[in-house]
This record gives C-alpha cells, sequence and structure tokens, in this order.
C-alpha cells in the first residue's frame, strides 16, 4: 500500500505507536473523511464527500456505517476503524469506490502527490469521483467517461484509451470486444472523435459508444482497478503538463488553493481558456484571492454565454469556483 499523505491514517495502519483508533466524534476531520471517502465506495452514499460541510465529522450515519463494515467482514463488534478495520477497508472489493486519497493509495497503490490530490477534487466535479461513470452525450460530446470525463468530441477519450491500450493490449482487447476492440480505437481517432460535431452523434453506428454492448464496457473497464490506475496516472500527468503550460503565464497563482483553482478552469475551459480568463481580469496590484475572484466571475459569464444563465452547466460552474475558493481543505500557503 502507499502512502496517503494523511498521517493519521498512513501511522495507523503501520501500527505506529501512539496512533489510536479513529472513532466517533474524532476531531481528526481529515482523517474522518478518509474513512467516509472508503465508505462511499463501499456503497455507503449517504455519508458526505468532499465538498459538503459535514465531510470529517464522524457522527451516527459514519458509526453506523463503520459497524456495519466490521460486522460483514468479521471483525470484532465495534464503531471505531483501528488498524485491522482499516486493512480491511483497503483491502475490500468496492462495487463502484471513489477516486480519493484513501482508495488510490490503498487500494490502488498510488503514492499521492500534490497533483494528484488535487485532481481528486476536480474529479469529484466532474464525476463524483467515479472511475466507471459515463455522459452518454448530454452535452452533445459523445461518450464522456472516467474520473474526470475523457470526453469523445474533442479528442480525449482517445487520449485513455489509448493509455488502456499501451498498457495490456491483451486486457484491453477482452475488455472491449477482442478485435473490435481495435477497430473502435480507429473510430475515435477520427476527426472529432468518430461523432457529428453538432449533435455528438457517432458517425458509425457500428461504433455507438453510449449504446449497449459499447456502454456496458467502458462501464466494465472503469471498475477494474486495473486501469483504474492508468486513470489515475494519466489524469495525474494531466495536471502537471497542463499546470507547466500554464504556469509562467499566471505568477500571481502560487497557493494550493490557486492551483486547485487553475487546474479545475483549465479541465472545464482548457489550458487556453484558463489562460484567457486569467489574462482578461488580472491587474497591476493585485493579490492572488482578488485574481480568483475575478477569474471565477469571467469563468461563470462564459459559461452562461454559451448554455444560459440558469442552465446546469452556469449552476454547476458556480459551485464548482466558489467551492475551490472557499473550501478548508485547501490551503493558501504555497503549493509544495
Amino acid at each position: 500500500m502507499a502512502k496517503t499523505g494523511i498521517e493519521r491514517i498512513d501511522g495507523l495502519l503501520a501500527g505506529a505507536p501512539g496512533v489510536s483508533a479513529v472513532a466517533p466524534g474524532d476531531p481528526d476531520r481529515e482523517a474522518v473523511g478518509a474513512i467516509q471517502d472508503l465508505l462511499r465506495g463501499l456503497g455507503n452514499r449517504s455519508l458526505p464527500d468532499v465538498r459538503l460541510p459535514s465531510y470529517g465529522n464522524f457522527g451516527g450515519m459514519t458509526a453506523n456505517a463503520v459497524r456495519q463494515f466490521r460486522s460483514t467482514h468479521g471483525l470484532p463488534d465495534s464503531d471505531a476503524v483501528d488498524t485491522a478495520c482499516l486493512a480491511a477497508m483497503a483491502q475490500a472489493k468496492p462495487a463502484d469506490p471513489m477516486a480519493c486519497r484513501s482508495y488510490i493509495a490503498l487500494a490502488l497503490d498510488v503514492e499521492i502527490g500534490a497533483m494528484t490530490y488535487l485532481m481528486t477534487l476536480t474529479g469529484l466535479w466532474e464525476a463524483d469521483a467515479k472511475f466507471a461513470l459515463l455522459n452518454l452525450n448530454t452535452d452533445r460530446a459523445g461518450l464522456s467517461f472516467g474520473m474526470i470525463q475523457w470526453a469523445q468530441k474533442p479528442g480525449r477519450l482517445k487520449e485513455v484509451l489509448d493509455a488502456f491500450h499501451d498498457a495490456d493490449p491483451a486486457r484491453f482487447a477482452d475488455c472491449f470486444g477482442g478485435l473490435v476492440a481495435s477497430r473502435m480505437l480507429m473510430h475515435v481517432a477520427k476527426e472529432y472523435g468518430g461523432v457529428d460535431k453538432d449533435t455528438g452523434k457517432t458517425t458509425d453506428s457500428d461504433y455507438d459508444l453510449v449504446s449497449d454492448p459499447w456502454a456496458g464496457r467502458f462501464k466494465s473497464c472503469g471498475l477494474d482497478p486495473f486501469f483504474q490506475r492508468i486513470q489515475v496516472t494519466l489524469a495525474t500527468t494531466d495536471n502537471q503538463s497542463a499546470f507547466d503550460t500554464m504556469k509562467s503565464h499566471v505568477p500571481l497563482i502560487a497557493s494550493e488553493r490557486g492551483v486547485g483553482f487553475l487546474l479545475d478552469t483549465a479541465n472545464q475551459h482548457g489550458p487556453n481558456g484558463a489562460l484567457s480568463i486569467y489574462g482578461a481580469v488580472v491587474r497591476q496590484g493585485m493579490a492572488e484571492a482578488a485574481v480568483l475572484k475575478a477569474m471565477r466571475d469571467e469563468s461563470v459569464r462564459r459559461i452562461s454565454a454559451q448554455f444560459g444563465p440558469t442552465s446546469a452547466e452556469a449552476q454547476s460552474t458556480v459551485s464548482r469556483r466558489d467551492w475551490f475558493l472557499s473550501t478548508p481543505v485547501l490551503s493558501d500557503a504555497a503549493l509544495a
């Protein structure tokens, strides 16, 4: 298991002296939140994710979920998460896990760095942090898939599929239907990812990815831990690449909060779009906080102009920009 970067969780799993079990009323909200994330992936979807104020609060719902987990895994009755319980959570086989720090590190054995952590936050807004989430052309972009919604029309779906194939061609073929898997790769390599640029509908009925059997194959692939690791690695690499492209052009953005905000904006608007938004609002003498607030307003304005001010897209943009501006889980100190 890799380290989560959450001191209490890593210490508990290592059996470090003096590290107590996480229990009801525990003040360590970061450790409690990590456990809630694991439990959500195991089916306890009523528990909060990091976007909600109750995240990290070990109350009755979390205690009941822990007690039920312990019962079904043959552990002594308790509502506390000790080393044995946490190890069992890490080794469980969740039906629909969350792409969160605790699952990525403990179940997928992928080390958590700054870019991976920030990527998981964007993943919450894009896909509720679900590896197997499918958007079946509701945004006229064809199929969008996975933890950060790699979309077909702009060519991003091809990016993740190529990574899957390159990592294990045989496993890829098995998941996507043998010989037709390679033909599907050729289809998504076409202009606009093989869909009509206006409607997002497929240009070849044999490769209508938003319908079965293709949709089912993508769902199955998203639930495979092997391909989940590829999603995490690719999304983290994309995050780092986007930041490397932008950082010299955004000298006023340096904090963990600012970088997270910038990367989330880039995931929605593209790196060039995020830079355009920054350039449109930045003024001499502005502090980072003022720049981020102005970028928030400009981002909302652009999405509202495209989809309408009362659209779901505009309302979601308001929510995610405001969350990155205010959430206590991000620091205003410089990003390490």
